[in-house]
């Protein structure tokens, strides 16, 4: 019992040398989720996670490997943002991805934000219209295109991402998990080379419908790489 408290007072010592004092993280939430990341780590240090064991699988598993994996990691971090976000001014991650991308230009029309958020258009326009009349963003028309609508980010939207960004901060964290510097620059990497590769499909058969993707030359002759 004793060497257990012991050893919980080595990490709490250890983490709070690495916040160095941020009186935002100096807190027991942020400090267990630094723990149990600190854990699992150890965890898998005595495992073998090399790129060796890996080359035993047909490309054919892989590929089904990664779809399922990937669909996992959306489902758990959907789980903990319907846990945690509601207590904030951002309900939800769509909310967040709208408003974290307005924050990023000076204005952009209703059709490309749903765009880039890979949305139905119905859908899109749902979550537009939500935060609307929480007055998080505000619209006008486009000053060349007066038939398209632009929409930009209020101060109201600015303070509600300010005070949701603690959570949102600790969702990213925890999505993150044990990630080493360098594992996280190659996950980032290799979900980008991706995003780029769907995007193109996107645009072109917005409909995504496999079989008209499927006889694009293009595309079948990059995913038959080895």
């Amino acid at each position: 019992m004793e060497s257990t408290l012991i050893d919980l007072i080595r990490h709490f010592e250890k983490y709070r040398s690495e916040i160095q004092s941020n009186s935002e993280e100096d807190n027991l939430a942020s400090f267990a989720i630094y723990l149990h990341g600190q854990l699992d780590l150890q965890r898998l240090e005595s495992k073998s996670f090399e790129k060796d064991q890996w080359k035993t699988f047909s490309r054919d598993t892989l590929i089904e490997m990664a779809a399922a994996y990937l669909g996992k990691m959306g489902r758990y971090v959907d789980q903990y943002a319907r846990k945690n976000l509601p207590s904030t001014p951002i309900e939800n991650l769509d909310e967040f991805t709208y408003l974290i991308l307005l924050l990023q230009v000076e204005s952009i029309t209703k059709s490309e934000i749903i765009q880039r958020n890979v949305h139905p258009i119905t859908t899109g326009t749902e979550i537009l219209k939500r935060l609307l009349k929480k007055d998080y963003i505000a619209q006008f028309p486009d000053d060349v295109d007066r038939r398209k609508m632009r929409i930009n980010l209020t101060e109201k939207g600015r303070v509600a991402l300010f005070e949701s960004a603690d959570t949102t901060r600790r969702l990213a964290l925890i999505a993150s998990g044990i990630l080493t510097n360098e594992e996280l620059i190659a996950f980032v990497s290799t979900l980008k080379k991706l995003d780029l590769f769907h995007k193109k499909i996107h645009l072109k058969y917005k409909n995504l419908d496999l079989t008209a993707v499927m006889t694009d030359k293009s595309i079948l002759k990059q995913i038959s790489k080895k």
